[in-house]
């Protein structure tokens, strides 16, 4: 049964949304105080989503809480696994993580990147990640034989790189990077799920955009807390989810 999952404190221990989130989703991707988070609302967050039996991962990012971790920084690697030390020191025992945002992003499509964080996760004992199925990341992960929790998003829009035949998520600067009707997100996760296909756009470089329809494999959909619908699509989603079991 594909699963929702969500990016949860992010907003603090206490943030309303968030509590009542964790009652509709199938695992919570945890801010370990990269791009947010604290000691606090890790420890809360753990508590609701042990007492809810529901899956948890290590969510691990740039260490940005400026940019909320959407934005690429130059590391050295030392630099970016002490940084992945320390966030994943938080939750040490967890064994599932989830980059966030552009370390998410970067590992999707950067080989080497994607090398030294599978080289980091065996170090640490981490025995599966979440990300997207044909990123690098994905592949990278496969080949040292550990897990690939197969990952769509409910509400944002994907690119398509016909070359590589690969996804990646659309640049949050342009307009139709994410999904804000609720509805369309919900039409959106719901042919990911049933048809195991998406809509992708290819843009060239004079801006013109195309949509054509490309497969996709999914275990689970994120859903974003800090998206406008985040809750009213987790309802939804949650609903119908339950009701083709």
């Amino acid at each position: 049964m594909i699963t929702i999952n969500c990016d949860i404190g992010e907003r603090g221990a206490d943030h309303p949304v968030d509590i009542e989130l964790i009652q509709y989703i199938g695992m919570a991707n945890i801010a370990c105080g990269g791009h947010a988070g604290d000691e606090l609302s890790v420890k809360a967050f753990l508590t609701r989503a042990n007492d809810r039996g529901i899956m948890i991962s290590a969510h691990l990012s740039y260490p940005d809480k400026e940019n909320f971790g959407r934005k690429t920084i130059s590391l050295s690697e030392e630099e970016l696994l002490k940084a992945l030390d320390a966030q994943h020191a938080m939750m040490f025992w967890v064994k599932t993580i989830k980059f966030h945002g552009a370390l998410y992003n970067d590992a999707n499509v950067d080989v080497e990147l994607a090398k030294l964080l599978v080289r980091w996760m065996m170090k640490k004992g981490i025995e599966e990640v979440v990300t997207l199925s044909d990123s690098e990341l994905a592949k990278e992960t496969r080949s040292a034989g550990l897990t690939v929790i197969a990952e769509a998003f409910a509400e944002r829009n994907y690119w398509y790189n016909p070359r590589k035949k690969q996804l990646t998520l659309v640049s949050r600067g342009k307009d139709y990077a994410s999904i804000t009707d609720c509805d369309e997100a919900v039409k959106h996760a719901l042919k990911i799920i049933r048809e195991g296909k998406t809509t992708a756009y290819i843009e060239d470089s004079q801006g013109n955009i195309t949509g054509i329809e490309v497969p996709i494999t999914a275990e689970t959909v994120c859903i974003h807390s800090d998206s406008e619908i985040a809750l009213e699509l987790a309802k939804k989603l949650a609903g119908y989810l339950a009701a083709e079991v």
